[in-house]
């Protein structure tokens, strides 16, 4: 997913491709990106996992760390509810652990409805014997590989499934008691859906009409319907239907990483995979800790956001200790200059998938202002913060809750923060320019799309002429927003893990469950150990990447505050003193929580 400025890049001579922001975000000059989705159980295509074009080796795959192994989800993970095929690798290559979605091209591949129109092929309602060589002779006359993928199910009665992959567009996979049969089943759904292109409303009427537009990313899975499915086959696999902690997945927000790679004659494709993923819907009430092993924000993006910390730290360790390997299949790649050591490598994007309206400003459905600027100085746009189980201004916080109890900003304020500061903080920044999201997928129904931008990207005003900037590399970056599917049921009644909070991140073996009460991991003791997520654990974390790198002068930083310290901390405060001379109020601060060291 391209920035406009790169777009054209992704175009080819004939036309046919479309720019990549376009293809990937379905954006076009005219229209705005927030639109509701259709149903995930209508579509009847799951983009297929990529071939691995290196070997089991070299496919560019993320890994945790360079010691260990993945240990997330598998490619090809079935999305329950959603329409989505399972698929597997071919046989003698090593079975991919995570989890990621691929998109056709929207070249050559596209084409089959009109294809079939062309050489006059007969798709309709065919026999079932004869619809494996329907199928076959249709990839012939369109050019493109025709593959039949063979697993097992479950199902006793029905023990044998196959899935059809048409230049890469995996089909609904076909099942019966025979090899034979799943096979004739799997060309049928293929089949079946051509059909149901050719007879779609936008079909040609008239043989002087243009064929209708290419079976393409637009017409196959959405940008936020990808992110969906790939989130909802992450948390199954994580954790199961039997597990007390499923209920948690009504509060999921997960960060997706889009890599873009060469696809099927030239044509670029978009892999997604799920990098970070949390669940949750409060913040510990209890009274501050200053050790740095207390988690205090535990709401699903928060988390989310933290464990993809988590994620960059190990890709770190990866680039730097993996060997040749190890770089290339890092996500990161070293910067020359005397800037950051490393940067993101190219054509790779973050997007959020958020299931609930992220509390604080946007949540609050505002009037129209009733002048010019008004509607930031509202008391909804306010900065909120939420202290003993309640959310609240911070300009109504009094100082004694603030500086003895866990006070946390809200996650619409956090958003608003992110979009300047970007995703890194202040120990990455040492390593990594500022990272920013290009998109938002929010599956909450209920909620208005212009206040949600206007909360992310208004809160402060960042007026050049008038002073009010930040210095450099800091800019405001607007993500592309959207109202996605959900991957669980919106009934709050359901949910019985308020009190408890996911995390998880590629390369973790399984979830790790957080007891929102205590800001530390589940036990049954009266408190258990220290988070994965938690501050200290981040200043281990920094100290690893600064010994692999040969950064004494980092190591030589004891403390949390002493490593926060640098052009991301001078710039938060900037952005603090901003929000506060504009009337948003004051982001808090809590010196002492960071005099601890490890």
């Amino acid at each position: 997913m391209a920035s406009p400025a790169s777009a054209a890049a992704g175009a080819d001579d004939s036309g046919r491709r479309k720019p990549r922001l376009a293809a990937s975000l379905k954006i076009s000059s005219g229209s705005s990106p927030w639109r509701s989705s259709a149903g995930l159980s209508r579509g009847p295509l799951e983009p297929a996992p990529a071939p691995s074009a290196v070997g089991s080796e070299g496919d560019g795959r993320p890994l945790a760390s360079a010691a260990a192994g993945d240990s997330g989800p598998r490619a090809g993970a079935a999305v329950r509810g959603l329409g989505a095929a399972p698929a597997r690798e071919d046989s003698g290559e090593r079975v991919e652990k995570s989890l990621r979605v691929c998109v056709a091209p929207a070249g050559p591949a596209g084409d089959f409805p009109k294809a079939a129109r062309q050489w006059g092929l007969q798709l309709e309602e065919p026999p079932p014997e004869e619809a494996v060589a329907l199928l076959t002779k249709y990839a012939a006359h369109l050019g493109v590989s025709l593959i039949f993928r063979e697993d097992q199910t479950a199902d006793p009665c029905f023990p044998f499934s196959v899935c059809v992959e048409l230049d890469g567009v995996a089909f609904p996979v076909g099942t019966a008691n025979s090899k034979k049969k799943a096979k004739q089943q799997a060309a049928l759904s293929a089949l079946s859906y051509i059909q149901s292109q050719l007879e779609s409303p936008e079909s040609p009427k008239t043989p002087s009409r243009p064929p209708p537009g290419s079976l393409s990313v637009e017409n196959i899975l959405t940008h936020e319907q990808r992110c969906a499915a790939v989130v909802s086959a992450g948390f199954d696999r994580l954790v199961d239907e039997a597990s007390p902690y499923r209920a948690c997945k009504g509060t999921v927000a997960a960060v997706i990483l889009e890599r873009e790679v060469p696809g099927a004659r030239g044509h670029a494709k978009e892999i997604y995979e799920l990098v970070a993923l949390g669940t949750g819907s409060s913040s510990c009430p209890g009274w501050l800790e200053f050790s740095g092993r207390q988690l205090h924000d535990c709401h699903g993006l928060v988390i989310a956001r933290r464990a993809l910390l988590r994620f960059l730290f190990r890709q770190l360790l990866l680039a730097t200790q993996g060997g040749p390997k190890g770089r290339e299949r890092s996500v990161l790649a070293p910067q020359p200059g005397p800037g950051p050591p490393f940067a993101l490598k190219p054509r790779i994007f973050l997007h959020f998938y958020v299931s609930n309206t992220p509390k604080g400003a946007a949540h609050d459905i505002c009037l129209p202002p009733s002048s010019k600027g008004s509607l930031l100085h509202s008391t909804p746009f306010r900065l909120q913060a939420h202290i003993r189980g309640e959310l609240k201004p911070v300009c109504y916080v009094a100082p004694i809750l603030r500086d003895t109890h866990v006070g946390c900003l809200s996650a619409s304020d956090k958003l608003a923060r992110w979009a300047v500061l970007g995703l890194g903080g202040a120990l990455l920044a040492h390593f990594l320019p500022p990272l920013y999201a290009t998109s938002l997928v929010l599956a909450d129904p209920c909620h208005d799309p212009p206040t949600l931008s206007s909360a992310i990207h208004t809160r402060p005003s960042l007026d050049r002429d008038s002073g009010s900037c930040l210095p450099p590399p800091y800019t405001r970056n607007t993500m592309h927003l959207f109202s996605g599917p959900a991957v669980a049921p919106s009934d709050p009644t359901l949910n019985t893990c308020h009190d408890l909070s996911l995390n998880w991140s590629l390369g973790d073996p399984d979830v790790e469950v957080v007891d929102v009460t205590t800001g530390r991991v589940k036990a049954d003791a009266a408190l258990g150990p220290s988070s994965r997520l938690c501050k200290a654990a981040f200043l281990r974390a920094f100290h690893q990447a600064a010994q692999a790198l040969g950064k004494a002068h980092l190591l030589a930083l004891e403390t949390y505050e002493e490593a926060k310290a640098g052009p991301y901390q001078e710039a938060r405060q900037q952005l603090s003193l901003l929000l506060d001379q504009q009337g948003l109020g004051a982001w808090p601060s809590k010196p002492l929580v960071g005099k601890f060291r490890n």
